[in-house]
């Protein structure tokens, strides 16, 4: 869990876990944190640790998409006073962005933290693990700390990998609400914690489909994405 910590990755490719730990490191000891559906979910569980004090909140049961943000709305309301932050994907946030004014309308300190890897993340990877090449899973986004200004929010946007932290350390400093929109790199995979021969063969399948279909590039970039991972399959 740690390598792709050490690995910040690179300009518009940064890894996701090194974001979720800086946010693990900076946020407040009795933070309430929630996380979307998807890959900030994994990203949250697995990089944000206990603290007998934090809470973390999330479609556990159900899946739902995009519950981040409201959820965040609800906390901040019910518990002024703590720090709330949401870890959002750019699908999920798409999907409400209206909730932005809402934020704020009724001046919620709330800070919106957003894993934007330009793709619905976890339904490609499911897809590809399946032995599906991935369809219809990219996103086209609009520059979401621009949407955030205008809805008078702070609004900050971070494609370096070594400008996350003071970025961060700027919307939780912030008094009223921010969004950080975080370029995060758009291959990154969610290793499950046991990893099942099925889904080896199924994203062997799905990159063998790729490479038929003469998208050689997008194989080449999850390897390169991805290549410390081997040493979990050996």
């Amino acid at each position: 869990m740690q390598t792709y910590v050490d690995d910040a990755g690179s300009k518009d490719n940064i890894h996701p876990e090194f974001v979720a730990s800086c946010i693990d490191k900076l946020a407040a000891t009795n933070a309430i944190f929630t996380v979307d559906t998807g890959m900030s979910c994994v990203w949250g569980s697995r990089y944000v640790n206990a603290t007998g004090k934090r809470k973390m909140l999330g479609s556990f049961n159900h899946g739902s998409m995009a519950n981040a943000m409201p959820q965040a709305i609800g906390a901040a309301l019910a518990c002024p006073g703590r720090q709330v932050i949401a870890l959002c994907g750019d699908g999920g946030l798409s999907m409400l962005l209206g909730d932005l004014a809402t934020i704020t309308q009724y001046k919620l300190p709330v800070k919106v933290i957003v894993f934007n890897n330009r793709s619905l993340g976890m339904v490609k990877l499911e897809m590809e693990v399946a032995g599906l090449p991935d369809w219809q899973t990219d996103m086209f986004d609009p520059d979401f700390a621009l949407v955030a200004q205008a809805m008078g929010m702070k609004g900050i946007t971070v494609k370096d990998p070594e400008e996350v932290k003071q970025a961060l350390k700027e919307a939780f400093m912030f008094k009223g609400p921010a969004l950080v929109n975080i370029m995060t790199d758009p291959n990154a995979l969610a290793m499950p914690p046991k990893i099942e021969f099925e889904q080896v063969k199924g994203m062997a399948l799905s990159m063998t489909k790729l490479i038929l279909n003469g998208r050689m590039d997008e194989v080449l970039d999850t390897v390169k994405s991805n290549y410390k991972h081997l040493k979990d399959l050996i």
